[in-house]
Order: structure tokens, then C-alpha cells, then sequence
């Protein structure tokens, strides 16, 4: 497949190789990043839909997910802060959830969507500003829609849900090429058997929101770390050279996601003409207008961090103290360990030893 370009426009000769014709281009003309964001979200999505038995959505950046959802209904003021009006599908309303992490950064995003397409999927996506979308299937309804989206140019990738690549992989960089075994890991209740905190029960919900974490980190650029309540993917910090760094923009994102949860909506009713993208970012300006820098997400309950490498020092614990955290999922191995198992103990934080590092590049 002859691509627009490569990473950049000039770079301007570009291909993918597809011997097993798992990837279908339906419309489009895609760049380098469009397959890079495609191939990593869809896996992604489908990891989460099989080891939960749900509908996933990711919204992915530069190979990144901006927020990543399963399936869970929109209370009244989610509906508001995710400018949704219109009833919703179980997987419209999981991308909404997916999208609605961070608006903001969603801007020009990739999606992913691990079940077939359907009318009112596509209707919300044709509805935000995106550069392409990767399902297993589409409607013939939701197809016609998207392919009108951006003048009939919006990347359109079908993908085989069945297919699996072969167990090495490679890559070359500066014309020498890197093979290695593909990051296979099967998510299980076994990886968050091993509690190292004095308080040590999991509740199912949980355990669940644990899961969702893990595979959000297999597929974001490390390093990296991630807040996950009710089925959804809510802060997250990567591509940091110091983890406290990945803890604070994760915490951050987070934090301000829930004060858009919070805020009275009521000042919208002035600007319903207004595009979406300018409503996005005067709901940016209010929220900073109605609460600024307020740490919020400490009143939501049961809220999980997990980490892709370990803690090197007690202020990640901190830190997650101050914005509410009650779960953290990490691997150990810092010579600090029992300093920092002490600092959670001490503010009833529950920490799980993965035993994982999940670096992903």
C-alpha cells in the first residue's frame, strides 16, 4: 500500500508491506503516523474487548492514547462536558467516554472501535474533528458516512479481528534492522495476585479497571502512567524521561477531567451555534474560570493508578495521596521498595506488584 507520506509530508515516498491482507483501506489517503496510530490502537481496543468481554474505544495521538473507555452509560453532566445531545449506541457512547478523557487533545485523534461500526457511531465521529478510524467491520450506513467525512478523504482502515502476526517482529532504524519476540502478554486476575499492602482485597470492579490499565499502558509510549475509574481511562502521563513527571501529568489530566464533571453547564446555553471545537475550548476556559488548580478527583472513590516500570521514590506515592488514589498497580524493584510499600500502608493506599514492566516504543 502506497502511503501519502512518511512521517513527515517531506518525506514524500512511503509504503506498508501487508503479505497477510489483514488491512483494508476503504477511504483515504494515509501517512506513516495514520498507520501507526491505526495498528497500535487496534490492538489495543481488542485486547481490552477480549480479556473484558465488552466494547472499547481508544482515542489515539501520535501514537498515544488520548483516553481509552469500555462500555458504561453517560450520567446527565458526562452528556454536557462530552457535548453529546443526541441518544447514543453502546459503542457511540464508548467512544464519547474515550473521546471525552480530554477533548482537548482528542483534536485530529485516530480511533479505534473494537465492534462493528454502526449509524450512530459514525454520526458522532463525523461530528469530530479526526484524521481516520480502524473498526473490524462497518454498516453499510455508517460506512456512507464516513466516507463523506472531510470531502470523502477521512482514512477508513477495516481490519481481520482474527488476524495474528507472527511471534517476531522487527524494525529498522538508520538502515539497520531490530528483531525481537512481540509483546504477547495475556492479561489475567493472576497479575494482581500479588498485594504488598496491609489492606489486600480487589473487588471485582477493580479488578476489572486494573485490566484496563495494564493494556493502556502495553500500548502507550513509555515512560508512562495511568488513572482508571469505572471502566474508564481517565488521565494519562507519558513519554517522560522522570516517572514523578508521568505521575503528575497523568494526576493532572485526571484531576481535570472530574472538575468537568463537576462544572454547571448552565453557561452553554448562549453559544449553541457555536462548533464543537469552539465550545471545547470554552469549556476549557470555564473550567479554569470555576476552579482552577482545585484538586477534585480526591471526592471519587476507588480510583486506580497503574504505572509501566517501577516507583523510584516515595513522592509517586504522595503525590497519588493527594489526588484520592486508593489502588496502584506497578511493578517493584527500586531499592526503595519498602519505604514506599510504608508511605502507602500509612495512607491506606493498596499497592499490587505486578511484576511487569510494560515499556512500549
Amino acid at each position: 500500500m502506497i502511503l501519502k507520506y512518511g512521517m513527515n509530508p517531506y518525506q514524500d515516498y512511503a509504503e506498508i508491506i501487508d503479505n497477510s491482507n489483514a488491512l483494508t483501506l476503504l477511504s483515504g489517503n494515509p501517512s506513516v503516523i495514520n498507520i501507526l496510530d491505526a495498528l497500535n490502537s487496534w490492538q489495543l481496543v481488542k485486547e481490552v474487548s477480549q480479556t473484558l468481554n465488552i466494547e472499547c474505544c481508544t482515542s489515539f495521538k501520535h501514537v498515544t492514547p488520548s483516553g481509552v473507555a469500555i462500555y458504561k452509560e453517560l450520567n446527565a453532566n458526562e452528556k454536557r462536558a462530552y457535548l453529546i445531545k443526541n441518544p447514543l449506541s453502546k459503542l457511540a457512547t464508548t467512544y464519547a467516554r474515550a473521546r471525552g478523557t480530554d477533548r482537548l487533545a482528542s483534536f485530529g485523534d485516530f480511533i479505534a472501535l473494537s465492534h462493528c461500526v454502526d449509524k450512530e457511531t459514525a454520526l458522532l465521529i463525523k461530528s469530530e474533528v479526526s484524521d481516520g478510524v480502524i473498526a473490524p467491520e462497518f454498516t453499510n450506513e455508517a460506512l456512507e458516512i464516513l466516507c463523506s467525512k472531510k470531502s470523502g478523504s477521512y482514512v477508513i482502515f477495516q481490519i481481520d479481528k482474527d488476524f495474528e502476526p507472527d511471534e517476531i517482529e522487527s524494525r529498522e532504524i538508520f538502515g539497520i534492522t531490530i528483531k525481537q519476540k512481540r509483546n504477547s502478554l495475556k492479561v489475567s486476575d493472576e497479575n494482581f495476585s500479588n498485594v504488598v499492602t496491609q489492606n489486600k482485597t480487589i473487588p471485582s470492579d477493580i479488578l476489572s479497571d486494573l485490566k484496563l490499565g495494564i493494556l493502556t499502558l502495553k500500548y502507550t509510549q513509555s515512560n508512562s502512567i495511568c488513572v482508571v475509574s469505572k471502566g474508564h481511562v481517565i488521565g494519562i502521563g507519558s513519554g517522560q524521561q522522570s516517572r514523578i513527571l508521568c505521575s503528575n501529568l497523568a494526576l493532572t489530566k485526571a484531576n481535570v477531567w472530574y472538575q468537568k464533571c463537576k462544572m454547571n453547564y448552565s453557561f452553554l446555553n448562549q453559544f449553541e451555534n457555536k462548533k464543537r471545537t469552539e465550545l471545547d475550548q470554552l469549556i476549557e476556559l470555564e473550567r479554569q474560570k470555576q476552579y482552577g488548580d482545585k484538586i477534585l478527583l480526591n471526592e471519587l472513590p476507588d480510583t486506580c493508578m497503574l504505572s509501566d516500570g517501577f516507583f523510584p521514590q516515595k513522592d509517586n506515592i504522595e503525590l497519588a495521596y493527594q489526588f484520592g488514589i486508593k489502588y496502584i498497580a506497578t511493578p517493584m524493584g527500586s531499592i526503595r521498595d519498602n519505604e514506599i510499600i510504608d508511605t502507602a500502608n500509612n495512607y491506606g493506599i493498596e499497592i499490587i506488584n505486578t511484576g511487569i514492566r510494560l515499556f512500549h516504543h
